[in-house]
């Protein structure tokens, strides 16, 4: 199978990632050959080697074509099992299993002037397994899995450099990469090496993905240092990548932001995975917590680009949240909450040389609120003792009010004007009728339905209605004073 593995930084950056490290979805659709053996992509098409036999099918974006055999590999070696480009010489590398099931790599070169034919390469004599090549974007390092008896046990990953137009003898990349089980089906992408493991602790299943960068820049003083592929730590890339069955065979697309693995149950059922967007994310995660710095119920952040798209992520019960996001982009991040007010941010997403896949960076947001039943009593909303024209101060209260109900539909405002500074009933009357309106007409400018707002006033006139209207009024304690209280 032709694989591809320059996979360049600087390429586009498709759609965020949602609650996850990327965009991930299920090809249930798509109909497996039997168990695969191999998986990469190229040209493409993504190509699998399954029973001795090769098939590719067409890999667009969001789809998956027919399943075939593929006949243009076939035909460049009917024996192969997997093939790999070397970018900058453009030759091919392919793998072929021999009776006893071990692995071995061959190149395909140009005998003469239009004719091909295939050798095998042992990288500075190199006569072990030599198992899912990939290279480094520059071509200049080839890391693949072998049995070699040199290493950890099992299955490990060595390296190999390109030098002097020759693969130098391979080195194991170390025990922070390897352990005394298998590290399998390498790929890399920009600076960062992922692979499959069933040795390591503390993992979802049989084998999960992890993650490590290539080579590790240290800094003593004004000195940094180089040091070889396998220094640096190794994560896992956790959910949608591990699962509790065995995850293998992660491709990637020429330029990196989007991919492919296979996962595989206890019982064998394999399924075909398929993820958007750059690995390399930067992860945000914090607290939403209330003014009073406990945790808010059901509160959530919704992540937009270009003002338009949107993914919604729910804080957990200790109000954290997390959210992966794409290198490069900016993004606006609204956290709400049920009967709060929503605090909107604008956030761009940079991350440096990390060496973690995902960059960590932290924003903890307090969401503030009007208390649902408590009485808010302003004596400033008007110009005049006696007017009903809202002031500076009154325009101000009510944008908060209003802002509250529209991002709260579900509340209910009850409102009390309590203008009563003469005995002139009807008088009052009018003023207390005429404040009210000036109110309503306010907030349903700013977008509140009339259905949400409910009004009394605080003057009794000796009616049938005047013990329900005190009842409503009995909050308001002056002439000057309108009381709001939200209702659920």
């Amino acid at each position: 199978m032709l694989a591809s593995s320059h996979c360049s930084m600087s390429q586009i950056v498709e759609k965020y990632c949602e609650n996850r490290s990327v965009g991930h979805e299920v090809l249930s659709d798509f109909v497996l050959p039997s168990e695969i053996d191999e998986m990469s992509f190229a040209g493409g098409r993504l190509h699998f080697a399954s029973g001795g036999m090769l098939f590719s099918a067409v890999a667009g974006d969001g789809s998956i074509g027919f399943a075939e055999v593929d006949t243009s590999m076939l035909e460049i070696d009917s024996k192969m099992t997997y093939a790999v480009e070397h970018i900058p010489t453009g030759r091919l590398y392919i793998t072929r299993r021999d009776s006893k099931g071990n692995s071995y790599l061959f190149e395909r070169y140009e005998k003469k002037a239009g004719k091909y034919a295939v050798r095998r390469i042992k990288p500075g004599g190199f006569s072990f397994t030599i198992e899912h090549p990939v290279f480094s974007s520059d071509g200049r390092v080839m890391v693949f899995s072998s049995n070699c008896p040199l290493g950890f046990g099992g299955l490990d990953l060595w390296y190999s450099e390109w030098k002097n137009d020759e693969w130098q003898f391979p080195q194991n990349m170390g025990y922070r990469i390897n352990t005394e089980g298998n590290e399998i089906m390498p790929a890399i992408h920009g600076d960062f090496l992922m692979f499959s493991s069933d040795g390591r602790v503390g993992g979802y299943g049989g084998y999960d993905i992890y993650a490590s960068r290539l080579v590790a820049a240290e800094q003593t003083g004004d000195t940094v240092t180089m040091f070889p592929i396998g220094r640096c730590a190794v994560y896992s890339m956790h959910k949608p990548f591990c699962s509790s069955g065995d995850d293998v065979g992660l491709t990637l697309s020429d330029n990196g932001t989007r991919g492919w693995w296979l996962s595989r149950d206890s019982e064998g059922k394999q399924r075909l995975n398929s993820f958007s967007g750059r690995l390399d994310c930067v992860r945000l995660s914090g607290t939403i917590s209330g003014q009073n710095g406990m945790p808010v119920e059901g509160a959530s952040v919704v992540v937009r680009t270009n003002g338009k798209d949107a993914v919604t992520v729910d804080a957990d019960g200790n109000g954290d949240y997390t959210v992966f996001l794409q290198p490069g982009m900016e993004y606006e991040l609204v956290y709400v909450a049920p009967e709060h007010f929503q605090l909107r941010h604008n956030y761009v997403a940079l991350r440096g040389d990390e060496n973690s896949l995902y960059f960590r960076d932290t924003k903890d947001v307090t969401l503030n609120a009007f208390v649902v039943g408590e009485d808010y009593r302003y004596g400033d909303l008007f110009s005049s003792s006696v007017g009903s024209e809202l002031s500076s101060s009154g325009r101000t209260r009510m944008d908060a009010v209003a802002r509250f109900l529209t991002e709260n539909p579900n509340l209910k405002l009850r409102v009390v004007s309590s203008f009563n500074q003469s005995a002139d009933i009807p008088f009052c009357n009018l003023v207390n009728q005429s404040r009210l309106r000036a109110i309503t007409e306010y907030l349903k400018s700013k977008g509140v339905a009339l259905t949400s707002i409910e009004t009394a006033t605080g003057v009794f006139d000796g009616t049938e209605d005047d013990e329900d209207v005190s009842m409503l009024s009995a909050v308001a304690v002056s002439s000057r004073t309108v009381s709001f209280v939200f209702e659920r």
